[in-house]
Formats: structure tokens, C-alpha cells, sequence
């Protein structure tokens, strides 16, 4: 790129940098998501009690339903 585009042209130069980095990501990804799920280890009962507790510490409270809020209001 110091000496101008090329014979492509600027999209065309940039779009061949463009599809090498992409490629080259892709292959890399697929290795690293081949590596990761090579792993045969399951969860055990612990590991399943901490995701739960976990996962319930940042469930949203279900919302109370428009009767509570109209007693509420007719209250006041």
C-alpha cells in the first residue's frame, strides 16, 4: 500500500487485504473451536449447583400484574 493500489484499484486492493485477514481469522477460529470442544469432561453436580445460582442471581423479578398496581392506587 505505499506505492499506490495497484492494477486492482483501491477496492479491489482493499478487498483482496480485506478477504486475506478474514481468512486467515476463519482458520484460526476453527482450530480454536476445534480445540475447545475436544473436551470430553462433563459438569458434575457441584459445577451445575454454582451455574444455577449463578444464573438465578441476575434473573429480572417478573413484573406484578396491573391488578396489584390499580388496589395500590385506589388505596392512596
Amino acid at each position: 500500500m505505499k506505492f499506490g493500489p495497484g492494477p486492482r484499484g483501491y477496492l479491489g486492493t482493499i478487498g483482496q487485504y480485506a478477504l486475506g485477514s478474514g481468512a486467515s481469522f476463519g482458520f484460526f477460529m476453527m482450530i480454536g473451536s476445534c480445540i475447545r470442544s475436544d473436551d470430553d469432561r462433563l459438569l458434575t453436580p457441584e459445577d451445575r449447583a454454582t451455574l444455577r445460582a449463578n444464573m438465578n442471581r441476575w434473573r429480572a423479578p417478573v413484573p406484578k400484574p396491573a391488578a396489584f398496581y390499580m388496589a395500590k392506587a385506589s388505596k392512596i
